[in-house]
C-alpha cells in the first residue's frame, strides 16, 4: 500500500498541489489532518496502510519509548492540530511548536516557499503559533505509544534587551509545567527567522546568552527532558563552546542538529531558484553535509553525554541510516514528507529495520555512532 500511496503522491497528488500556494496547502492539510484525527477508524485504516512496526527499530530514551526513530520536526504542527494522526501515519515522535509564551500571528506572507530543484523548502513563519498556554490545553493526555514533545522559544515581538527576553522564554515553560499532556521539552535557541533579535546585542545562540537563559530555566525544576535546537551555520569551535555550556546543565539530555540555513550559496541550490526566493531560511538537502558534519564531531566528544537528534536532508532511510550511523539516536524531517508524501515515514522505517539486519545489528541502539563499523 505505501508503494501505490507514493507513486499516487508524488506523479499525481504533488504536481497539483504544487500548483497553488504552499501555504494554504500546508493549513488544508492541517485542517485535514485534525479531522481525520477524530475518528479511530480513520486513524486504524492510516496505521495499517502506512506504519511500520519491528523490534529492531525499538529504543528507550530518557525514560520514554521510542518505537522507531523517525520523529516529525518542530515547524509543522505549530499548534498540535496532528497530535492525534501523527502516530498512525507511523511517526515514533513528533514535535509541537514552536510554541511561545505570546500568541504570533507569523511572519508576512508567503511564510513557505518550494525550490523543487533543490529538494528544499524556503521557511519564514517566525514562530507562528496560538501561545503555550493556549495550544496546550487545547489537547488532553497522550494515550498513544508516540512520545510527544513541545518546542518552546521566545515571542517574535521586539524586546527592550535581552533579560527581558530570557523572561519571556522562562514564562512559555512555566505555561508548560503544569500540563501534563506532553513527555520533553525542546529548546529553540537558533531560529533565523526572528524579529526579536534584531535590536539585541545579545543571542541566544552565543556563549553568555545561552549560558543566561539556561541559568534562568535551571531555577524552574524542569522534571522532563529538554532538547536544544542547534544552530548550523558556525565553524566548530563555536558550536562546541554552546555544547560546553549545555554540559553544565543536567536537565539538557539532548542536542537537536540542527536549525535551518541561511546560507543561499550553498552549491545545493540551483541556481535559477535561489534567485527568486524572498524572505527567509531554508530546510531539507541544503541542510544536509553541515548538520551531518556537526552531528558526527559531537557524537565523538559528547556521545555519552547528550542524546542526539538528526535533522536535515532525510529523505529516505540512507539518509536516516547515515545521521544513527554518525551518532543521531533519533531522526526528524518535515521537507522530506513534503516531497516524498506521508507514506514515506513506514517506508523509511521499513527499509532501515532492513538495513540494520543487513549490518548485524540487533538494535537501532547498537547502531548509533558506528559509522566505522559497517
Amino acid at each position: 500500500m505505501r508503494k501505490i500511496s507514493q507513486f499516487l503522491y508524488v506523479y499525481l497528488l504533488k504536481p497539483i498541489l504544487f500548483l497553488f500556494p504552499a501555504d494554504g496547502v500546508h493549513n488544508f492539510f492541517l485542517r485535514i489532518g485534525r479531522f481525520l484525527g477524530e475518528y479511530k477508524i480513520a486513524r486504524k485504516v492510516l496505521e495499517m496502510s502506512w506504519a511500520f512496526g519491528d523490534k529492531i527499530l525499538e529504543q528507550d530514551i530518557c525514560d520514554l519509548h521510542f518505537k522507531n526513530p523517525i520523529g516529525l520536526s518542530a515547524g509543522f504542527d505549530y499548534n498540535a492540530d496532528l497530535v492525534k494522526i501523527l502516530p498512525s501515519i507511523g511517526f515514533g515522535f513528533h514535535t509541537i511548536g514552536t510554541l511561545t509564551h505570546e500568541s504570533y500571528q507569523g511572519n508576512p506572507a508567503p511564510m513557505l516557499r518550494r525550490l523543487p530543484k533543490s529538494r528544499s523548502l524556503l521557511i519564514n513563519k517566525g514562530f507562528k503559533n496560538e501561545g503555550v498556554d493556549r495550544v496546550l490545553k487545547s489537547f488532553g493526555k497522550n494515550t498513544s505509544v508516540s512520545p510527544r514533545g513541545v518546542s518552546i522559544g521566545a515571542t517574535n515581538k521586539v524586546y527592550k534587551d535581552f533579560d527581558d527576553m530570557v523572561s519571556d522564554i522562562v514564562l512559555g515553560f512555566k505555561d508548560a509545567q503544569i500540563y501534563d499532556n506532553f513527555d520533553y521539552y525542546e529548546l529553540n535557541i537558533s531560529c533565523p527567522n526572528l524579529i526579536n533579535t534584531l535590536n539585541l546585542k545579545e543571542q541566544l545562540a552565543s556563549p553568555s546568552g545561552f549560558m543566561r537563559a539556561l541559568e534562568s530555566l535551571a531555577v524552574l525544576n524542569i522534571k522532563r527532558p529538554v532538547f536544544v535546537k542547534m544552530p548550523l551555520e558556525r565553524d566548530l569551535p563555536e558550536i562546541e563552546d554552546l555544547m560546553e555550556i549545555a554540559n553544565k546543565f543536567l536537565f539538557v539530555k539532548g542536542l537537536i542538529f540542527s536549525n535551518l540555513a541561511k546560507d543561499r550559496n550553498n552549491k545545493i541550490f540551483d541556481a535559477e531558484e535561489i534567485k527568486s526566493m524572498g524572505a527567509g531560511n531554508f530546510s531539507g538537502k541544503p541542510l544536509e553535509d553541515k548538520s551531518n558534519e556537526i552531528l558526527g564531531y559531537t557524537y565523538k566528544k559528547y556521545g555519552h553525554r547528550f542524546i542526539l537528534v538528526g535533522v536535515g536532508g532525510v529523505f529516505d532511510a540512507k539518509d536516516a541510516y547515515k545521521k544513527i550511523l554518525l551518532g543521531a539516536s533519533l531522526v526528524q524531517l518535515i521537507t522530506g514528507m513534503i516531497f516524498m508524501g506521508p507514506q514515506q515515514i513506514g517506508t523509511i522505517n521499513k527499509e532501515l529495520s532492513a538495513m540494520l539486519k543487513k549490518d548485524g545489528f540487533k538494535n537501532i541502539k547498537d547502531a548509533v555512532g558506528a559509522i566505522g563499523k559497517v
